[in-house]
């Protein structure tokens, strides 16, 4: 499956069709998400997506996790105020909708969600499957501590926000592609996919959408330094983490402090394609996947 050979549209249409949004009414609020049950299912993976928080911009690597996987997606609702509420909103549906043998699939900021859901609601969390990603290990080193606050701290948070209140969305939809070029090695017919797939995540993409996950992006703050390895004791042997070794968003010390305190993992880091490899990749992530799985 590369980029460059997909139909974006026809794609969109058929995941659509199978997984249409749906609501739950949870404390008096409507909780958005998608649900597509697979008979005889290896498992059901909830799909958390990274800071721009939009679980739809990897529809295409989910339409393939759909041969052999259920699948629940959920646009972080933005009636919860901080993560704590946002992992009990997402177990709560999870419980709703009696789901079985769940892994949390997270990318970037999702894979640290994961983690805040899988230290809260041990109940209903069967595996990890964690991407590029970071560690609220008490057992970060200074070096670690350094880079997560240089990243998020209450002064970048606020001019973040401002940012996405001031700057016209038309704008950031003509940027946001820009983010990809780099590693599409030239390839006009991929960067022509990814500019239809932005052109299809528009109607989510709204300034009050950006400043909630600037929100939460900053409130991950009240959580660093504060998990240890018995947390997630109970997920020996159930953690695949893949790291790509090009990617640079973390210092290696922030990886190793995720790796040390799982028990039992599965690391991989010799994928490339940076802090978007699975965009890149998807065939690869789907492989490792599913191995583990297995």
């Amino acid at each position: 499956m590369k980029l460059s050979e997909l139909n974006v549209k026809e794609e969109w249409a058929y995941y659509n069709k199978v997984a249409p949004f749906q609501t739950y009414l949870l404390n008096g609020n409507e909780l958005k998400y998608r649900y597509y049950k697979k008979e005889e299912a290896k498992a059901t993976i909830v799909v958390l997506a990274g800071g721009s928080g939009l679980a739809d911009g990897f529809f295409l690597f989910l339409r393939s996790l759909m041969d052999k996987y259920s699948l629940i997606t959920i646009p972080y609702p933005i009636f919860c105020r901080d993560n704590h509420e946002t992992a009990d909103a997402i177990a709560a549906l999870v419980r709703y909708l009696k789901a079985e043998n769940v892994y949390y699939w997270g990318q970037s900021y999702g894979g640290l969600l994961a983690q805040i859901i899988a230290k809260k609601h041990p109940d209903v969390v069967s595996g990890l499957l964690l991407t590029s990603t970071a560690s609220f290990s008490t057992e970060l080193t200074f070096a670690g501590m350094k880079c997560i606050v240089n990243m998020i701290n209450e002064e970048k948070e606020e001019k973040r926000a401002e940012k996405y209140r001031k700057m016209p969305m038309g704008l950031a939809m003509a940027m946001f592609p820009m983010m990809f070029k780099p590693h599409l090695k030239g390839d006009k017919k991929a960067y022509r996919t990814i500019k239809e797939l932005i052109k299809i995540l528009e109607p989510e993409m709204s300034k009050e959408h950006f400043v909630h996950m600037t929100r939460l992006l900053g409130d991950l703050r009240n959580h660093f330094g504060r998990y240890r390895k018995e947390d997630f004791a109970y997920l020996k042997g159930k953690v695949l983490i893949i790291e790509p070794v090009d990617d640079k968003t973390f210092t290696d010390d922030i990886k190793m402090a995720l790796y040390n305190m799982m028990s039992g993992p599965r690391v991989i880091n010799e994928v490339e394609g940076g802090h978007l490899a699975i965009m890149f990749n998807p065939d690869g992530y789907i492989r490792l996947i599913d191995e583990f799985i297995s």
